[in-house]
């Protein structure tokens, strides 16, 4: 959908944010080296997440290998051993990658396996759109639990938010199409064609006396007379 509307370069970033959580509940790490740790993943800091990363730091440092374009980030965790549940989230991002191969095989992709800042209650496989060479992000979502009370748990549910200031900036400028008046007399079905043929119409409700002067009144540069469009000035030489 971003494409259609014209979004250059798009590109997009996909992350796991269960994925470090499941790590450092297996290592059973105390609550300040986990902050220290999780603190350090943020910052891409290999040597502070060798120094708070105890019995996990060299898996959690291969997880950093691995952040960049898709195919080369997956081949750089190739053969990572991880504890069940890591893995399983691992592998759903092996499968997400691969369906955007098979749908949009020219989409740039780029994986970053330890960031989760933002969707830190995400359950799954979460994105971030960009376009490229262009500052701030278009959109990002992913999957969570829903839950109305502000309960734990809720139903799965899978969301995004696009951000249309930034999406308006990235966007060419539009070509905006011709405007033409339609007196009253033309009726609904001569409209209807013009509008089938590419023109957007603006009606006359007041039957104006006038219709080439109330065209320009609207910004309409062309106005219907006749069963013929007529450019505005084209006449007079306005």
């Amino acid at each position: 959908s971003l494409r259609k509307i014209g979004i250059p370069r798009l590109s997009v970033d996909l992350t796991i944010p269960p994925l470090v959580p499941a790590l450092l509940r297996r290592a059973g790490l105390p609550d300040e080296r986990r902050k220290a740790l999780r603190a350090a993943l943020d910052r891409k800091d290999m040597a502070a997440v060798r120094q708070h990363g105890g019995s996990i730091a060299d898996t959690l440092c291969r997880l950093m290998d691995g952040t960049g374009p898709g195919a080369e980030a997956l081949a750089a965790l190739k053969g990572l051993a991880l504890p069940a549940e890591a893995a399983s989230e691992l592998g759903r991002l092996r499968s997400v990658l691969e369906g955007l191969r098979n749908r949009l095989s020219d989409l740039d992709v780029t994986i970053d396996p330890v960031e989760n800042r933002g969707f830190e209650y995400h359950t799954g496989v979460s994105f971030t759109f960009f376009s490229r060479g262009e500052r701030g992000e278009l959109g990002s979502g992913g999957r969570y639990a829903a839950s109305l009370d502000g309960a734990e748990g809720g139903e799965p549910a899978t969301g995004f938010t696009l951000y249309v200031d930034t999406m308006l900036r990235v966007l060419p400028t539009p070509r905006l199409s011709r405007r033409v008046f339609v007196p009253v007399a033309a009726g609904s079905e001569a409209a209807a064609d013009l509008r089938r043929r590419g023109w957007v119409t603006i009606a006359d409700l007041d039957g104006a006396a006038d219709p080439e002067a109330e065209a320009r009144r609207l910004g309409c540069g062309h106005f219907w007379r006749d069963g013929e469009v007529v450019e505005v000035g084209a006449e007079t030489g306005a």
